[in-house]
């Protein structure tokens, strides 16, 4: 834990809701009414000994992180307000097994009723909106932390959530799917790599990409020349279909392209101009080009996944 240069106490005495009434009146009637099952099918309240109820537990873990606190004050503060008389080491252990009782009260606060059909498209399984970004700490550098969300998007809420410190990056192997669910990501997750771990367990993904870390090539395996490609006139909304290879396995890909509105190109090449400067390169002609088109691969069929 951060040892703070300034006294806690008020800050951990300044969450209301926690304490009182205000628990039983301001946060109890907005949480899940299947709370309390959620918590013992999950493993995070099995018995008893010292918490009477999972609520009690919730206003333990929310102390502990809003105070903030250590495992040995929370449990001071627990018998002082009421909650629970357990020992540090009992309290850490309950937070351990926590995890994925959290992870599916975050879920549930947070989903929306699921749309009818995502895209005019009833996939087999689940589709994934795959995404990270960084967190920072007092003192730290801003990237301290990554978090790694997995939206389901045919449920309406949260699916997976991960927090690994900055050498955890973007990539699809963190992630857990079964055959026929669809993956969709920016271009931090569009690498061969993707496509072929997809592949391999049955799955399908969505992903941008940009075409000098994507290469792709013929059915006769020659390379396959995709700013060529955007340079030749033709349909604002075009497609090709070819192959990615990676460590020796070739996939059928296709490769789906729109032009973006001008102002959301200029807004592009903007971004990329500006990512230039701050790496100290120059930018060039096949980047701006790039920055006006919407480049998408995927292994999915046409039908019923047509380019539009």
């Amino acid at each position: 834990m951060l040892v703070l240069p300034h006294h806690t106490d008020h800050i951990a005495l300044a969450q209301p809701s926690l304490v009182g009434d205000a628990w039983a009146t301001e946060v109890v009637p907005r949480l899940p009414a299947t709370l309390a099952a959620q918590a013992r099918t999950l493993k995070a309240f099995q018995r008893v000994r010292g918490l009477a109820t999972p609520h009690d537990l919730l206003r333990g873990v929310l102390a502990y992180v809003l105070g903030p606190l250590s495992t040995r004050r929370l449990g001071a503060w627990a018998v002082l307000v009421g909650v629970a008389d357990i020992s540090e080491a009992a309290w850490r252990t309950r937070l351990r097994a926590s995890n994925p009782w959290l992870l599916w009260l975050l879920s549930a606060l947070v989903s929306t009723a699921a749309p009818a059909a995502p895209l005019g498209v009833r996939p087999a399984g689940r589709v994934l909106l795959m995404d990270a970004s960084c967190l920072g700490q007092p003192g730290g550098t801003g990237d301290d932390w990554r978090l790694h969300l997995a939206y389901d998007f045919t449920a309406g809420r949260l699916g997976q959530v991960q927090v690994p410190d900055r050498r955890g990056g973007e990539h699809l192997g963190r992630y857990h799917w079964q055959p026929g669910e669809v993956i969709v990501g920016d271009r931090g997750y569009g690498y061969r790599r993707s496509v072929a771990l997809a592949v391999r367990q049955h799955a399908d993904v969505i992903l941008r990409i940009h075409p000098a870390t994507f290469p792709l090539e013929t059915e006769a395996g020659q390379p396959f020349a995709v700013l060529r490609w955007l340079r030749h006139r033709g349909e604002a909304q075009r497609e090709w279909h070819g192959w990615c290879r990676w460590e020796g396995q070739r996939d059928a890909v296709r490769l789906v392209a729109a032009t973006l509105p001008p102002a959301a190109a200029r807004q592009a090449r903007r971004r990329q101009r500006r990512k230039a400067q701050k790496a100290g390169r120059t930018l060039t002609a096949p980047t701006r080009a790039v920055a006006g088109w919407l480049l998408v691969i995927t292994p999915l069929e046409a039908a019923p996944w047509s380019t539009a």
